[in-house]
């Protein structure tokens, strides 16, 4: 009889992985565990069967650039996988990034957070990359205390509704200076008073996001890292065209080859209209702290 070996299959994700409903139950209390537990356990079900299967039948499928439409109009448009876009909806529903800032279990909701990410990852293809940018810069503008970028973003980054719900990128990495972010040479210049960004970001993952926090040296500021302001952009204008920025070219990758990773080339991107703010309590407009909260790491499928 020849041998033929049945393939692995997954069961809940959730349910057979005795060290996280351990620690879990360490730290939650029961109360806590008994009400978040039926949302873990589905989350379990759905990585180990509905998404992993899923994720199989996508693996080929990666981001794709379109930089011109058929009329000559540069458009620059990422298209993400379908996992990826399923994921999307996913994260948005079932509250990967909002359950934090619900806070409907106090200090426990990262704890609650973070096991959901844990479950959902491995079965999406890295997703949690775009999640972890999205949490940071909600967590950074809140920090910011700027009550416009506030309105404007934060109920987009933390909404359950996938027709709301916006990641965010984050642009530092400069040839310049690769993970040195104080050589940066993208220059921040204030034009009729707006600001308006200048230059090359060699690495930016998540590159399909509506917006992102970006590292600029404003024209005045001296060299190295205390010279720079993190600032917040938007993609796309009001007409979905795209706000100065360029997308030169997708990463070809070893590894995350889901992640649309782009080099850009900032035109002069603006802050869009009602978030140039006039005040003098601070130091640039739009400007917020670049010491966002991050995701503690991305769990492999074990």
């Amino acid at each position: 009889m020849p041998f033929i070996q049945a393939p692995p299959e997954l069961g809940n994700q959730y349910t057979t992985d005795r060290a996280l409903r351990s620690y879990l139950a360490r730290v939650l209390g029961a109360d806590t565990l008994a009400e978040i537990e039926p949302g873990l356990i589905a989350m379990g079900e759905l990585a180990g069967g509905e998404l992993y299967r899923f994720q199989l039948a996508d693996r080929k499928n990666e981001p794709t650039l379109t930089q011109w439409d058929a009329w000559g109009n540069r458009v620059d448009r990422i298209e993400v996988s379908p996992l990826w876009k399923e994921a999307e909806r996913i994260a948005a529903e079932r509250g990967l990034v909002a359950t934090a800032y619900e806070r409907g279990h106090g200090p426990h909701s990262r704890v609650h957070q973070f096991a959901l990410a844990y479950l959902f990852t491995p079965s999406t293809d890295l997703y949690s990359c775009p999640l972890a940018m999205t949490d940071g810069a909600a967590r950074a503008l809140i920090a910011a205390g700027n009550p416009a970028l506030i309105e404007r973003a934060v109920p987009h980054l933390t909404s359950r509704d996938p027709r709301e719900f916006w990641t965010s990128g984050q642009w530092m990495t400069e040839a310049s200076g690769g993970s040195d972010v104080g050589l940066t040479e993208t220059v921040a210049r204030q034009e009729n008073g707006r600001w308006r960004l200048y230059g090359r970001k060699w690495f930016t993952s998540a590159a399909a996001s509506q917006m992102a926090l970006t590292l600029a040296r404003p024209a005045s500021n001296p060299p190295g890292g205390k010279g720079l302001a993190l600032f917040y952009v938007e993609t796309r204008d009001t007409q979905g065209r795209p706000n100065c920025v360029l997308v030169n070219r997708l990463k070809d990758k070893l590894g995350t080859r889901k992640v649309p990773t782009a080099e850009l080339t900032l035109d002069g991107v603006a802050i869009l209209g009602g978030l140039d703010i006039n005040d003098t309590d601070r130091e640039f407009a739009a400007q917020v702290y670049p010491k966002p909260d991050v995701w503690p790491g991305r769990p492999p499928r074990g």
